[in-house]
C-alpha cells in the first residue's frame, strides 16, 4: 500500500476521490499565494456558500473525520444566525478579529486559502460556537470563516452550538435559531 492509500484509508476515502482532493487543495494552495497579506478590496469577489446540511456539520471543527465527528457529537449541532456585529461583542480576545488584525493573527496561508476557495463558491460550513467565560464565547471551529465575513462586512453570520450549550448561549447574544 503506497502513502497515498494510507492516506485515503485513514480518510475514509477512495483512492480517486482522495486524489482529486488532494489535487484541488493543491491548486487552491498554489492559487492563494498571491493574497497572502493582501488588502481584501484586492480579493476576487467571495460569495460564501453557507453549507447548512447534517453531513457538512463535522467541517465546522477544522479536520475532524465523520466517524469521529459521530461519537463525539451525536446529536450533531443546533443551528442558528447571528448578526456579527453582535457575535463580535461577546467573542472573548483569542477567538476576535479587532481592527488590523486580520493578518496578524492565525495562519495566513490558511486565511489566504479560504479567499480562494470561497471565491470558487464551494461550500462551507458556519463556525461553532460554545460558551466561555462568564459573558463570553468562543470560536471552537471557524476563526477564519468568522475574519473572512468580519473584513467583508457582513450583516449576519450562521453558526452551529452543540444543543448543550443553547440555553447558555441564549443568555447572552440573541439568536435566531433554525430548525
Amino acid at each position: 500500500m503506497d502513502m497515498d492509500e494510507v492516506f485515503a484509508a485513514i480518510a475514509g476515502e477512495t483512492l480517486e476521490v482522495y486524489q482529486d482532493k488532494y489535487k484541488l487543495r493543491s491548486r487552491i494552495l498554489n492559487e492563494a499565494s498571491q493574497y497572502i497579506e493582501t488588502d481584501s478590496s484586492d480579493w476576487p469577489p467571495i460569495t460564501f456558500n453557507w453549507d447548512l446540511s447534517k453531513e457538512g456539520q463535522r467541517f465546522s471543527l477544522d479536520g475532524e473525520n465523520e466517524s469521529s465527528f459521530k461519537t463525539r457529537y451525536p446529536e450533531g449541532f443546533i443551528l442558528g444566525t447571528v448578526k456579527l456585529d453582535a457575535l463580535d461583542k461577546k467573542l472573548c480576545h483569542f477567538s476576535r478579529r479587532d481592527e488590523g488584525e486580520l493578518w496578524t493573527v492565525g495562519y495566513k496561508s490558511r486565511l489566504a486559502y479560504l479567499i480562494v476557495y470561497l471565491s470558487e463558491k464551494r461550500p462551507i460550513s458556519p463556525p461553532l460556537v460554545k460558551p466561555h467565560l462568564i459573558g463570553e464565547v468562543m470560536l471552537k471551529g471557524g476563526h477564519h470563516r468568522y475574519a473572512i465575513a468580519k473584513e467583508l462586512g457582513e450583516k449576519y453570520i450562521p453558526i452551529y452550538v452543540e444543543p448543550k450549550y443553547r440555553k447558555e448561549i441564549d443568555k447572552l447574544m440573541e439568536i435566531d435559531w433554525i430548525s
